[in-house]
């Protein structure tokens, strides 16, 4: 089936439909996500990001759902109480940006969310609310690297964990002086893509540096991305799989992964593959059958636990190369 923008979009309105005849309580509803770009597809696949506020109890916080083997929903359950202070998201990265985009609107209870959408949108890119959007995430980052050399994770899984966190936060610090914050599967397109935009190409490559990434492992990452898949078909057998993992939302990941692999730039497809096979390895209660490519994804990468000193030390460095670059930026707009 041939998958368009406009398709993508009437799955999103028929969903709306349904929920607010099953769901008294719906206020709003509103697109996040890949949707609001001109390219949501990604190897064929892709999913329908909807925000549904509820008038007073979110049923829970996050549903996922098939509806073709290469769409899938994301739906985000949340309660109108939590944008009282709404002019407080011109400064959040994570719930601002999608209320600045014109046709997100899907679902509206009084010109609620019109209203709201029009207190975020003012002011939103002046340059004091873009500083604060990026210090909130530059902060974390290094707050985040400071427990991660004061207080070592349990496991190296847990490790892995926050190291890619701190790595996720000082990325979209940067993105964030342009940019919505990173998406996982067009992570480094992205990345780079603003890099070059702001003329410090240079940090993309620190960022592959720390991830352990360079050009003689495309035949590698072929391997890893078979392991990937087994990993995650056993999950989905032999496991209760968090939300994001559930059997629906397979191709949208492996899909992704295996069109970047397949790109011009193979390597772009190392943030999601890394960071969803770890999900996937610590949500698993048993030993998987990609334990050994795991091992050598690992070993290749530099990611092991006996690298883990050198990487919180060139982690350091490259918070400090970012916070030039931010503080430059900072200059230019006389902040």
């Amino acid at each position: 089936m041939r998958i368009t923008n406009s398709m993508l979009h009437k799955f999103a309105q028929e969903t709306v439909n349904q929920r607010i005849r099953t769901e008294p309580d719906l206020h709003a509803v509103y697109l996040t996500g890949s949707l609001l770009g001109d390219s949501p597809l990604l190897g064929g696949s892709t999913d329908i990001d909807l925000v549904l506020v509820h008038k007073y109890q979110a049923p829970v916080e996050r549903e996922v759902a098939a509806l073709t083997p290469e769409v899938s929903l994301d739906i985000f359950h949340k309660t109108k109480n939590q944008y009282d202070e709404h002019r407080q998201f011109r400064k959040n990265p994570w719930i601002g940006y999608p209320l600045t985009f014109n046709h997100i609107l899907l679902f509206d209870t009084d010109h609620w969310l019109e209203f709201v959408q029009s207190s975020v949108s003012a002011h939103f890119h002046h340059s004091e609310n873009v500083m604060a959007r990026v210090m909130t995430l530059s902060t974390a980052a290094r707050e985040q690297w400071f427990s991660l050399l004061r207080n070592p994770a349990q496991t190296h899984q847990e490790w892995l964990n926050r190291y890619m966190e701190v790595l996720s936060l000082a990325a979209n610090s940067v993105a964030g002086l342009i940019s919505p914050p990173l998406t996982r599967r067009r992570f480094l397109i992205t990345f780079k893509n603003c890099a070059e935009a702001l003329g410090v190409p240079k940090i993309v490559a620190g960022l592959y540096g720390l991830l352990g990434l360079s050009p003689d492992q495309q035949e590698t990452m072929s391997a890893w991305i078979d392991a990937f898949q087994q990993d995650f078909d056993f999950l989905q057998k032999n496991g209760t799989p968090p939300v994001h993992l559930s059997p629906c939302r397979q191709a949208y990941y492996l899909d992704a992964i295996k069109a970047l692999a397949a790109s011009d730039d193979p390597l772009q497809a190392g943030w999601p593959l890394l960071h969803t096979w770890l999900d996937i390895r610590r949500s698993a209660t048993k030993s998987l059958p990609g334990d050994e490519s795991w091992e050598n994804c690992l070993n290749t990468l530099a990611m092991t636990e006996e690298s883990t000193a050198q990487k919180i030390e060139a982690l350091d460095a490259y918070l400090d190369s970012l916070d030039i670059v931010i503080e430059n930026w900072s200059k230019n707009y006389r902040l």
